[in-house]
């Protein structure tokens, strides 16, 4: 099912399809949730072309894309940064953003960037990777759940003035073989 997708860096060139991404899922997820004011400004302070380029400059920040021949399938943004205090010790990864273009999901595509983040981290002596997923995101949940990931504790994810309830997950990804 996943034949002919390709995961790479994304370079500079790649800004306006991460973009794109980044607000068609976000918006998916939480447009019928979110109050028409907060979700633009959050689409526009996380997703924007400025905002991307902004994060692709951060020491530390990584998106990796995936490719279904020359349509950008999807991405997993991956942070070396601080830790939320529930995630175990030692140097740890987040995955802060894993989107699939809607036209692009159930081939198989989120787990290639899971993958592929997992390796990455691997590659560079990470004991493991986290992300938080909204509760409410069952499709999300399930998809981590069946890769590995376990439930570790909550997070507050607030879009405008609204908070949502973030489930905190982990992934040990020491011993995993990179490919």
């Amino acid at each position: 099912m996943t034949e002919g997708i390709a995961v790479r860096k994304a370079t500079i060139d790649d800004i306006v399809e991460l973009s794109a991404i980044g607000q068609a899922s976000f918006r998916g997820a939480y447009e019928s949730w979110s109050e028409p004011d907060d979700l633009q400004a959050h689409l526009e302070d996380y997703f924007s072309e400025a905002a991307v380029r902004s994060a692709m400059a951060e020491p530390g920040c990584q998106y990796l894309l995936a490719t279904n021949g020359d349509a950008v399938a999807g991405f997993v943004k991956i942070r070396d940064r601080d830790k939320p205090e529930q995630v175990p010790a030692g140097r740890v990864f987040e995955l802060s953003q894993v989107y699939v273009s809607p036209d692009h999901q159930r081939f198989g595509i989120g787990g290639l960037l899971l993958k592929a983040a997992t390796h990455f981290a691997a590659d560079r002596a990470a004991g493991g990777v986290w992300l938080s997923v909204w509760e409410d995101a069952q499709w999300a949940i399930s998809c981590y759940r069946k890769f590995g990931f376990l439930e570790i504790g909550r997070l507050d994810f607030k879009v405008g003035d609204t908070i949502y309830n973030d489930l905190l997950m982990w992934l040990p990804v020491t011993g995993r073989k990179s490919e």
